[in-house]
């Protein structure tokens, strides 16, 4: 198992009992203590867990955790800008995946609601969104709902629905990224992001410039799924001529685009 992957499992287990000890977690994952503290150190660091008398606790989520509407406000110009770049793509596409990000969300504002569309989501925001679009034959996938973003969580039943979904095309985002890879802040929907990128022609990563760098928590993945990188501004050249290497197309608005130097 990766260990990104392991490390969400640890939280969410953690997060499931508000309080465990470091030797029941050991025993659980057949790993050692020793592992797990240093799986729990990294989530201490991070603000999501603390540790008290062998015993990790569930910290205070609003950190890591920001709800989908307060989440929508944060810099809603660029993420309008992203969608505009990315609704072509949106248009070409016959049948999409599309996560439970606020990015997404403003993508589909753009919309028109004469086009046909075959949607699959796990997100409640936008089966809301689209519900009532005639053109659009919408799947939700299911599973227990998380209340903080409007997603369902990554169940075994939401886990086996993905993995039978084959799709033109993905629309992601995430909580930051970086020459490895690209991150998330929250393990919702995790799992089921991975196999459906797993599952997609092609794969498209909306992600404002502001996240380049951003320390997210958890890896969702390396840039290996992600064939196209939609950004709202340029973020650093030598880490864009690295991604290009890795055969990751990147596009924003090359007017006004804002230059980090080297």
């Amino acid at each position: 198992m990766k260990s990104a992957s392991r490390q969400s499992l640890i939280y969410d287990y953690i997060k499931k009992h508000s309080e465990v000890s470091i030797n029941h977690i050991a025993q659980y994952f057949n790993i050692s203590p020793v592992t797990v503290r240093r799986y729990v150190d990294k989530l201490e660091q991070n603000g999501l867990v603390s540790r008290k008398y062998g015993k990790a606790l569930i910290a205070d989520n609003s950190k890591a955790e920001l709800s989908f509407y307060y989440r929508s406000m944060k810099n809603e110009e660029n993420k309008q800008a992203i969608a505009q770049l990315a609704l072509p793509h949106l248009l070409r596409a016959s049948s999409v995946f599309l996560d439970a990000s606020t990015t997404v969300l403003e993508l589909l504002k753009l919309l028109p609601h004469s086009h046909a569309l075959t949607v699959y989501t796990a997100s409640s925001v936008i089966l809301s969104y689209l519900k009532d679009r005639p053109n659009v034959t919408l799947f939700i996938m299911g599973g227990y709902l998380s209340h903080t973003d409007g997603a369902t969580l990554d169940s075994e039943t939401t886990v086996n629905t993905a993995r039978q979904i084959f799709v033109d095309a993905a629309f992601i985002s995430c909580g930051g990224f970086s020459a490895e890879g690209f991150f998330d802040n929250a393990t919702t929907g995790i799992e089921v992001k991975r196999i459906m990128l797993q599952n997609s022609v092609h794969n498209y990563l909306l992600a404002d410039h502001t996240k380049f760098n951003s320390n997210g928590i958890f890896l969702v993945d390396t840039w290996a799924p992600i064939q196209t990188l939609i950004c709202d501004a340029s973020f650093g050249k030598k880490t864009e001529r690295l991604l290009e290497t890795k055969d990751v197309e990147i596009e924003y608005p090359k007017a006004g685009s804002r230059n980090i130097p080297l």
